[in-house]
């Protein structure tokens, strides 16, 4: 179960993300009223598809995955997204506030939620905020356009390799990092079934393109990983 945390005041919190550190004293106060500072355990739902969004969500510490449910057994994860980053602005100044995604924690998280009035409230005010936030959003989009076009141009070898780059290069800025994902979550991550996802893995380690183990990937041939990735 999730539980609450020893609030943190806004205002002398070192974790800011680059969209806060645009506000003013006056306005991190304002969010400091109106905010709650809540931890997940790896594995929970942290916001569920189709219920109303009433909070934007700071992702404080650990990892988490936005995933679209389906009908089949499998869903379809969308991105992952780590500490610094905020979770919900598509929802702004939008009438049908519906979550259309999930949001579930990989690792033990801590999230802050923010009254989503009070972020509206802040773009109309302050311009830096405002574009600041603009430019998270066109990020995001464009992130999930490549996305597309590896899902629907790609073979599997290209899909796991463009999956691999972006933990690397987008979440954790290292050619050596824990992997977070399950194999399964891999394979929600592009498109795949497990099972193939288990053997493409195989091949890129026999290859030596790849080190798996311990729950850890290393990425031993960067420029040949980058190869498959592009030619798919």
């Amino acid at each position: 179960m999730m539980k609450s945390l020893l609030i943190t005041e806004c205002q002398e919190c070192k974790h800011k993300s680059f969209c806060f550190k645009q506000l003013d004293e006056k306005e991190l106060l304002l969010t400091n009223e109106n905010k709650v500072q809540i931890r997940f355990k790896k594995g929970e739902i942290i916001s569920k598809q189709g219920s109303f969004v009433t909070h934007i969500m700071y992702i404080k510490e650990g990892f988490t995955k936005i995933y679209k449910e389906t009908d089949v057994d499998s869903n379809l994860i969308l991105d992952i997204i780590p500490e610094g980053k905020l979770i919900g602005l598509t929802s702004l100044f939008n009438p049908d506030n519906i979550a259309r995604f999930s949001v579930a924690a990989l690792s033990d998280t801590v999230v802050c939620s923010i009254d989503r009035n009070v972020i509206e409230k802040l773009i109309y005010k302050n311009n830096k905020f405002a574009k600041s936030v603009i430019s998270s959003l066109n990020i995001e989009a464009l992130q999930f356009y490549d996305k597309m076009a590896s899902l629907t141009q790609k073979q599997m070898n290209g899909r796991v390799a463009d999956a691999l780059m972006y933990l690397s290069e987008n979440i954790f800025q290292s050619r050596e990092f824990e992997m977070i994902l399950s194999r399964k979550d891999l394979a929600e991550f592009t498109g795949m079934s497990t099972m193939s996802v288990v053997r493409t893995l195989k091949n890129l380690r026999n290859e030596g393109i790849i080190k798996d183990e311990k729950g850890k990937i290393d990425i031993k041939n960067v420029d040949l990983l980058k190869k498959i990735s592009q030619s798919g």
